[in-house]
């Protein structure tokens, strides 16, 4: 399989995640007004979903069409991919670190939602959240691989394709 195939491929199961993330990013937006500790997460949101969109430009316009793309589309590239690097290498370890001890965890996670919310246990039952932080995690995990793998293609691919973006 040759580079170009994978990049499509990574970027079309990259897709549906940036989409869901964008789901998740209007309420973070909200949030953000009402709480200032969720202006970090809410940039490394954003950063990804500019990556995204602007990863996939690249592909449709660079490589499958071969139209000439600005040189700022590489910098806003290059820039939102470190941050991405971050949040994956983050959700990497959280996610690892969950799959192999989750009980430590969601017992904790049950605690702090069963004291802000006064019996919230109740209605869900703890092996229901394990069930849920499982899930979760392996999600969490198999989005951070693909997200690592898609930059690592990014990089490559401007390299060969340094052709493409304009001067201008």
């Amino acid at each position: 399989m040759n580079l170009k195939t994978l990049y499509n491929i990574v970027s079309l199961l990259l897709l549906p995640f940036g989409l869901l993330m964008l789901f998740t990013t209007l309420p973070m937006i909200l949030a953000a007004f009402i709480s200032p500790s969720a202006l970090f997460p809410l940039f490394m949101l954003i950063c990804i979903l500019i990556y995204i969109v602007c990863s996939f430009i690249f592909l449709q316009k660079g490589i499958k069409n071969e139209i000439p793309c600005k040189k700022t589309l590489k910098d806003w590239i290059k820039v939102n991919a470190f941050v991405s690097i971050t949040f994956a290498v983050l959700m990497l370890m959280q996610s690892i670190i969950i799959i192999r001890n989750p009980s430590i965890i969601s017992e904790q996670l049950i605690t702090d939602l069963a004291a802000q919310r006064g019996g919230f246990t109740t209605q869900f039952p703890p092996e229901l959240m394990h069930k849920l932080l499982k899930f979760i995690s392996y999600f969490m995990l198999i989005y951070s691989i693909i997200i690592g793998l898609h930059i690592v293609l990014t990089f490559k691919l401007i390299k060969l394709y340094q052709h493409i973006f304009s001067k201008d």
